[in-house]
């Protein structure tokens, strides 16, 4: 038997493929509403259409890319109410896992996410350093509330939520939303810090409201 099947190679490839169209999208280096021309990429990047096809086929079902019948695939397309939409869902997983991690997250992590938010900005590109701190801000608060949430399928639901913002958020100014972020973090980890899971309930469900709201007005 081979050491390398010709199945798991085509999994491999098809997995790659899918990593690198997705980080494309969510760039913007393959624009919102383009049409994708599978034998283009196929020939571009060396391969068939077969793992071009799985690979788009996941990020379909991630909403990345949409298929219309009878007339392709495409980058899908960025619109307010996607916006709506995605914060919806979101308000709604996130709530479930803030209560399943609320107990389990250690004081010391909750004490150091909280340290690292308040954490003055260095003098750098304005836009590219506040970019960098909001993504790590995300992955402090929102990274953390989900590892410890303890549901690994919540969890990939909520992180593909996440990234289809960072498309959006990838256009626009970070310097305008990060001081607002950072206060609607620090507040939330203030209340777990207290064990007051009313309040950090509602903090997280303020946090989004906002969130959505200044994206969509930014977006417009």
């Amino acid at each position: 038997m081979p050491d390398n099947p010709p199945s798991l190679n085509r999994y491999v490839l098809a997995d790659e493929l899918y990593a690198l169209l997705k980080k494309r999208i969510l760039s913007h280096e393959m624009s919102a509403g383009d049409k994708i021309n599978i034998d283009k990429l196929a020939r571009d990047l060396g391969v068939s259409n077969i793992p071009i096809r799985e690979a788009l086929s996941r990020l379909s079902s991630e909403g990345l890319v949409s298929v219309v019948p009878f007339k392709g695939m495409f980058v899908a397309a960025m619109n307010a109410k996607d916006i709506d939409e995605i914060f919806e869902i979101r308000l709604s997983l996130e709530s479930l896992a803030l209560r399943k991690a609320a107990a389990r997250i250690p004081k010391d992590r909750l004490r150091l996410i909280l340290a690292e938010t308040k954490a003055p900005q260095e003098d750098a590109d304005a836009n590219q350093e506040s970019a960098s701190r909001m993504f790590k801000m995300n992955e402090g608060l929102h990274g953390t509330i989900l590892a410890y949430a303890d549901n690994e399928n919540l969890q990939r639901m909520v992180v593909s939520l996440i990234e289809r913002i960072y498309r959006y958020l990838n256009l626009l100014n970070f310097t305008i939303a990060l001081a607002d972020e950072r206060e609607e973090h620090v507040r939330i980890l203030n209340a777990l810090l207290a064990d007051d899971m009313d309040e950090a309930g509602a903090a997280l469900e303020r946090h989004l409201q906002r969130a959505r709201q200044r994206l969509r007005d930014s977006f417009n």
